[in-house]
């Protein structure tokens, strides 16, 4: 048995069967319910398509353990696909720029298919607005947190000498800008089945030669509804998890004894890839997070202004999300003097600000 992941949440192995074939075990290390909700989307989302029918692997087996040191504890067996994923691929692959924008467009390509084909929930109204009300949901749990909390009391926030404003400040413009607004009059783009989570650790190739065929694994199941783009947006924040996953970046602070301080707080980040794969990450997906937008990016050629927007708020609550999800109460001091530290909640909020100014920026334009 070799353990593939290892978290508060849930456990994964790789096993073999009676028939000493490889096989994927899963266990839910605290709520069996989470498990059952994961079995039953893998199954919704099996017979909702094609996509999923053909990408998701089978699962062979599920339940409770009866007894043993899992005993109680939900789970399922799966069927093993052998092959890397995109992220070890850019990890630890030697791979052209080439292939590196084929696979890109492969993928973009073929996840707008089951994006764009989602069964919508029907009788409802305004999805902006709803929307909105899951992003601030999030938001409020960030501003729960003491140390994050005391990022939002900041009235300024420089991170790389670039000045931003705090979340709420983003927020409260571009939720309440014209654009969004407008996307009430649309169709009810809301749904209660998705896979909800491409990231680059769930798309495994099980084939070099050919990009066409992968799998999908660990759809998620906490999702009661969403917008299908979060499943892309879940994609294109694949980066970013992934230097926060591995702890590959650094946070320096000039100013981190005063952060009560209410009127200037200062940071930097680097990341800590090795260079090749870091000018990997950045081919693939430093396009989507550039400021500057004379130069239309992969997605913006792929979507209409309206399904762009409702990717861009996926976006922001996948990085809202991932904050809380990841946030740790401490600080790992580097240095003797406090200057250096890694924290993930803070690291993906900083982010998030960088993120929501480029939003900001997009809107302002779009308006004009």
């Amino acid at each position: 048995m070799i353990i593939l992941k290892n978290s508060e949440k849930f456990s994964v192995f790789k096993t073999t069967d009676k028939n000493n074939k490889n096989i994927i075990l899963k266990i839910a290390n605290k709520n069996p319910r989470k498990i059952l909700r994961e079995i039953k989307l893998i199954k919704i989302l099996c017979s909702s398509s094609k996509f999923f029918k053909n990408s998701i692997p089978d699962i062979l087996e599920h339940g409770y353990f009866k007894k043993g040191l899992f005993k109680n504890k939900g789970y399922y067996k799966q069927k093993y696909i052998p092959g890397l994923t995109f992220s070890q691929i850019i990890q630890n692959e030697p791979i052209s720029k080439v292939k590196l924008q084929t696979i890109l467009k492969i993928l973009i390509k073929k996840f707008l298919v089951p994006i764009r084909g989602s069964k919508f929930i029907k009788n409802k109204r305004n999805p902006a607005n709803l929307l909105s009300k899951m992003i601030y949901f999030e938001y409020k749990k960030i501003t729960d947190k003491y140390l994050l909390s005391s990022l939002e009391k900041s009235k300024s926030i420089y991170i790389d000498r670039q000045k931003y404003k705090n979340i709420k400040f983003y927020l409260k413009k571009i939720l309440n800008s014209k654009s969004i607004k407008k996307l009430n009059k649309e169709f009810f783009f809301l749904s209660d089945i998705g896979h909800w989570n491409f990231h680059g650790g769930n798309i495994i190739f099980p084939n070099k030669k050919n990009y066409n065929n992968f799998s999908l694994i660990d759809p998620d199941a906490t999702w009661d509804i969403n917008d299908p783009f979060f499943s892309l947006a879940r994609f294109i924040y694949t980066y970013p998890h992934d230097t926060m996953e591995y702890n590959k970046y650094l946070i320096y602070s000039y100013n981190l004894q005063k952060i009560e301080n209410k009127n200037k707080l200062i940071f930097k980040h680097k990341t800590l890839w090795k260079k090749n794969t870091s000018k990997k990450y950045n081919y693939v997906f430093s396009e989507f997070y550039k400021k500057n937008f004379k130069k239309k990016n992969l997605l913006q050629n792929s979507l209409n202004k309206k399904e762009y927007l409702r990717y861009n708020l996926s976006l922001i609550l996948c990085f809202m999300r991932g904050i809380n999800s990841n946030f740790e109460p401490k600080l790992n001091f580097l240095d003797k003097k406090a200057f250096i530290f890694q924290n993930k909640g803070i690291y993906l909020y900083l982010l998030t600000l960088e993120r929501l100014k480029i939003l900001e920026n997009y809107l302002d334009q779009k308006n004009e």
